[in-house]
């Protein structure tokens, strides 16, 4: 009897924190159709984590938030990655609450041992879902990188051979630029954009590094960018060797996400076994206490 009650009393507190998001979540509309829903499923009821963030006074001056920060200025621009800061939290918020509610609901209903499984299940998943939206910019970043790794070295061979060619490096990079609409090749547009625009070949790939920001597109900026300041006598034999380079540490990250695929498979694997455990442990339950 106690248990019960103290479940009714969760279900209580999480369905008043609840409603109340609900009924300030009208007041976040603007914010809501400001969401590109295109990356953000389910935007259409973010309101109610907008309401929780208020309603937490959560402080956006943390060291985790500005981490976040930084990733969200990586994937939509540092004028917009406040904003997308707040619509991170607000989604991660929203799928608490519902996930946590409706666990605590069905503890409820259950009642007895089989509901204190169901308030377990909320606890964790909830935990679990907190982790994983806080963590996916950084996922979404990693993934990025990775897009942008397929395709670099090659881009980056093809510009050495032009130029050792005898083409110039801001000929040799646009033709390479326009020969595809893949991610990688939509940011070396953008180098070409600023060239055309009265920008430095230098400013130009020191700009390209920042918006891709993967460790070995800021190395090859830095190395092609010594090579022109020293007159570009050797900018060919530069880009070969950093063809090379590239093409090398492709072949370590392929192999690492070998590596990481198996592990993944770890996770699938736990819900399956917890899946089992709670089949075979509910009528066990239910059982011991008839």
């Amino acid at each position: 009897m106690g248990l019960s009650i103290i479940m009714l009393l969760l279900l209580v507190a999480v369905s008043i924190v609840m409603a109340l998001c609900m009924m300030k979540s009208d007041n976040y509309s603007d914010y809501v159709d400001a969401i590109d829903k295109k990356q953000f499923a389910g935007a259409q009821y973010y309101g109610i984590g907008f309401a929780m963030i208020d309603l937490l006074k959560m402080n956006f001056n943390s060291d985790s938030v500005h981490m976040i920060k930084d990733q969200a200025c990586i994937l939509f621009g540092r004028r917009y990655a406040d904003f997308y800061v707040r619509v991170l939290y607000a989604q991660t918020y929203t799928y608490v609450l519902l996930l946590v509610y409706s666990m605590l609901f069905l503890a409820c209903v259950m009642g007895g041992s089989e509901g204190a499984l169901f308030v377990l299940l909320a606890v964790v998943s909830g935990a679990a879902i907190y982790k994983y939206y806080l963590n996916s910019f950084g996922a979404k970043i990693e993934k990025m990188n990775e897009t942008y790794m397929r395709d670099f070295p090659n881009a980056v061979s093809t510009i050495a051979l032009l130029v050792n060619g005898g083409m110039f490096l801001r000929e040799a990079w646009k033709q390479v630029a326009i020969s595809s609409d893949e991610p990688l090749y939509v940011q070396m547009r953008g180098v070409v954009d600023d060239m055309n625009n009265g920008v430095s070949e230098i400013d130009a790939l020191f700009r390209f590094a920042n918006r891709c920001s993967t460790k070995e597109i800021r190395k090859f900026s830095t190395t092609i960018t010594q090579a022109i300041e020293s007159d570009g006598t050797h900018l060919a034999d530069t880009l070969i060797k950093q063809a090379d380079l590239l093409l090398n540490e492709k072949k370590q990250m392929v192999l690492q996400q070998g590596e990481k695929a198996s592990n993944k498979l770890m996770f699938p694997i736990g819900l399956i076994f917890i899946g089992v455990l709670v089949m075979i442990m509910v009528p066990i339950l239910s059982n011991m206490s008839m």
